[in-house]
């Protein structure tokens, strides 16, 4: 797609900056996609909005630059070639202006090329599925839903309108699949696992597994094997919510693993039976959420994290990386460390730890 500047304006609700400058270029500006700020050329879109790329503007000749305000005045007086070249856009928020456009602009993985597309209104009306795939005559395929070599879908299942789902996906009985979703190659859904629209769950993930549950079994009080608690519980995704690489949600024991709407999950993340993901949460890379934990509306977990069972993390709240989280977190509160702290006290202990390694160091030179 070739982009206007207008459009672009429009789309990120910034201003142009040099439009004087550009005079009669502005009305020829055209970009396709967006690129790395370093070589950046005519035709593509850029981004500046942090001071450690100020040096890859110098080889940068792109279309249309996305900046923030304060860069604005230090470009205009820069010297540089592209402010007379290159279509400069100021916007309140330059990162969040990047997320549309890649959205507006980018090429996302929307295509089987097993399939071949079908273009304009048929696409609304045709379903694709590859003579390879194995699909239950009681399932139930929305209007241009595109299904891939060799996946297999199970009895009472129901795919929603425009869906995807890519080679060698699996989708267990009486599971429901919304609008506009993409699954990408390999993902499993175990049966009864719900999607809402416009989930997007990426390779390799498992949506409805058993969870992690034994009871040990006894004789005479010591431990001679586990006995397996059979989980019949479901998912629950909700809307626009957006699942990692190799990552896995377990069904919950009777109930319900719930990962409300417009949640985002990193890669190899693991979220344990009965556990409760609310809206806008993020959780990054590697990190694991022990049975029935629960994590607020818009709370962040950072990579490799770890938290127990039945401890909640509270909305708006923190966890920095690496964080064993043990006790609850309250709303709007931070944690870090193992064991863990809030934030101010984690640096707190390791400043006292610091003072105390020196004065030890100055006691034995005495």
């Amino acid at each position: 797609m070739l982009a206007t500047v207008d459009q672009i304006l429009q789309w990120t609700g910034g201003r142009l900056a040099n439009g004087e400058s550009l005079g009669r270029l502005l009305d020829e500006i055209r970009v396709e996609k967006p690129v790395p700020l370093t070589g950046a050329k005519n035709g593509e879109l850029a981004f500046f909005f942090s001071k450690l790329y100020q040096d890859e503007l110098i080889n940068a000749a792109p279309g249309v630059l996305i900046t923030g305000e304060p860069f604005v005045e230090p470009l205009r007086k820069s010297g540089l070639p592209l402010w007379i070249t290159t279509a400069v856009i100021a916007c309140p928020d330059p990162y969040y202006a990047m997320a549309v456009l890649s959205e507006k602009l980018g090429a996302p993985l929307s295509t089987i090329s097993h399939v071949p597309p079908v273009s304009g209104a048929a696409f609304a009306s045709e379903k694709q599925i590859h003579a390879s795939a194995v699909v239950d005559p009681t399932a139930q395929i929305g209007q241009g839903v595109r299904i891939g070599p060799h996946c297999v879908i199970e009895g009472g299942v129901r795919i929603g309108a425009r869906s995807i789902l890519y080679p060698g996906c699996y989708v267990g009985p009486d599971c429901s699949i919304g609008e506009d979703c993409v699954l990408f190659p390999g993902v499993t859904l175990y049966e009864w696992t719900r999607l809402g629209d416009r989930v997007r769950v990426h390779a390799q993930s498992v949506l409805g597994a058993d969870g992690f549950g034994y009871a040990p079994r006894r004789v005479e009080g010591a431990v001679t094997g586990q006995q397996k608690i059979y989980h019949v519980g479901k998912v629950i995704i909700g809307d626009d919510v957006e699942i990692g690489a190799n990552s896995c949600v377990d069904r919950g024991t009777f109930g319900e693993t719930r990962i409300e709407k417009n949640a985002k999950i990193d890669n190899l993340v693991q979220v344990g039976h009965n556990a409760h993901v609310e809206e806008g949460a993020i959780l990054c890379g590697g990190s694991c959420f022990a049975g029935n934990s629960s994590v607020g509306r818009f709370a962040l977990v950072g990579g490799l994290c770890g938290v127990t069972n039945h401890v909640h993390i509270g909305a708006g709240s923190s966890v920095a990386a690496m964080t064993l989280v043990s006790k609850d977190v309250p709303d709007g509160g931070t944690a870090v460390g193992n064991p863990q702290r809030d934030h101010s006290e984690h640096f707190r202990v390791h400043a006292l730890l610091s003072r105390l390694l020196k004065d030890r160091a100055k006691k034995r030179e005495l």
